[in-house]
C-alpha cells in the first residue's frame, strides 16, 4: 500500500463513483478498478459496496478513507512547506480565534495580509477556546490564538497580553450612581441578575475561579455560550454581563452598551498565540509577524484593551 493507491482511494469515496473518479484522476476505469481490488487483497478485506448509483465505503472502507484523507492531506502540507522555504509568502494559512478576540483582531489582520501579501490566502477560523485548542493541537489549523495553553502537545506557544474583564450593561439600564467608565468593584455586581457563558466556559470558569477567591458568588440568571446571544440579550436590558472589551467593541462604538472596568480584584485574562510544529511555512511564519504588529497597534490605540507582555 502506498501514497498513490491512497489519493486513488480517497478520490473514489470523494467523487462517489469508480467513472466519476477515473475521469477526476485522468486514468482508465478498469485499471483504478484494479487498484482498487490490489487494495483489497492486501488487506484482506472489502473496502467499497457497489450500488446502483456508485460506490459507497464499508466499514473498514471509511476507516481507510480518513486515514488517507490525513496523509494526502499531509502530504501536501508537506510540498507547501518546501516550496515557500526561502521563497516569498504563498499559499494558505488558517487561524483560529475565541470570537471574542476575533472581534477586534480577524478584520484589521485580514486586511493587513491582503495588502501586504496578496499570494496569502488567510482562513480566519472562529470557535471557542477549548476547540481552537483542540484544532491546532491536532495540526488543523497553523496558529491560534488561545486563553489556556495547558494540554497543548507538541505546539509551541507564547504569552502575548493580559486583557482586562469589564462589566457591562444596556445604555439605558445602568444600575450603579457612578457613570460608565468609572471602575467597578466586584462586590457591586453580586446582587444583579448576570447573563453569563457556561459553567464548562473558559470565561466563566475564570470568572467564577476569582469570585470563590474573594467570597462572592454571582447570580447567572441566564447562561448562554453565544456571544453575540450575550450581547443582544443584555443591549436589550436582561441582565448583566462580564465581557472583554475586545469583544463588545461594536456595540459600544454604538451606544448599544456601556462598561467599566471590574476592580477589588481586577479580572484579567491572558492571551497566547499557540503554533502547529507541523505547518511551519513562510506563509505562516509572515502572519505570525503581522499578526504582533496588528496586536501592538490595537493596544497602542487602546482599540483593544489590554497589557502587552514584553517578549
Amino acid at each position: 500500500m502506498d501514497s498513490r493507491q491512497l489519493g486513488y482511494f480517497r478520490q473514489i469515496i470523494d467523487s462517489g463513483s469508480l467513472t466519476a473518479a477515473a475521469r477526476q484522476l485522468g486514468i482508465a476505469q478498469p485499471s483504478l478498478s484494479q487498484h482498487v481490488r490490489n487494495l483489497e487483497q492486501y488487506l484482506a478485506t472489502e473496502l467499497l459496496l457497489r450500488t446502483a448509483r456508485g460506490v459507497v465505503p464499508t466499514e473498514a472502507g471509511r476507516v481507510l478513507y480518513d486515514y488517507a484523507v490525513q496523509v494526502t492531506d499531509l502530504m501536501k502540507s508537506a510540498e507547501d512547506a518546501v516550496h515557500s522555504t526561502g521563497s516569498k509568502p504563498v499559499g494558505r494559512v488558517s487561524f483560529g480565534m475565541p470570537a471574542s478576540v476575533s472581534m477586534a483582531l480577524s478584520i484589521p489582520l485580514a486586511e493587513s495580509l491582503r495588502l501586504e501579501m496578496p499570494e496569502v490566502q488567510f482562513c480566519a477560523v472562529e470557535a471557542m477556546s477549548g476547540h481552537t485548542k483542540d484544532l491546532i493541537r491536532s495540526n488543523e489549523i497553523d496558529l491560534a490564538l488561545l486563553y489556556d495553553v495547558e494540554e497543548l502537545g507538541e505546539c509551541t506557544s507564547q504569552l502575548l497580553l493580559r486583557e482586562d474583564l469589564w462589566f457591562y450593561a444596556a445604555s439605558d439600564d445602568w444600575p450603579f450612581d457612578t457613570p460608565p467608565g468609572a471602575p467597578v468593584a466586584l462586590s457591586r455586581i453580586a446582587d444583579l441578575d448576570m447573563v453569563l457563558p457556561s459553567k464548562r466556559h473558559g470565561l466563566r470558569i475564570l470568572v467564577d475561579r476569582v469570585t470563590r477567591k474573594v467570597g462572592i458568588e454571582l447570580k447567572a440568571r441566564i447562561e448562554m455560550d453565544s456571544l453575540q446571544q450575550i450581547k443582544g440579550l443584555v443591549a436589550r436590558g436582561s441582565g448583566y454581563t462580564i465581557l472583554s472589551p475586545a469583544a463588545v467593541h461594536d456595540m459600544v462604538t454604538t451606544g448599544a452598551l456601556v462598561g467599566s472596568r471590574i476592580i477589588e480584584p481586577e479580572i484579567e485574562r491572558p492571551v497566547y498565540l499557540a503554533r502547529s510544529t507541523r505547518h511551519v511555512t513562510a506563509a505562516s511564519r509572515a502572519t505570525e509577524t503581522y499578526c504582533l504588529e496588528v496586536i501592538h497597534d490595537l493596544v497602542r490605540r487602546d482599540l483593544w484593551k489590554a497589557h502587552l507582555v514584553d517578549t
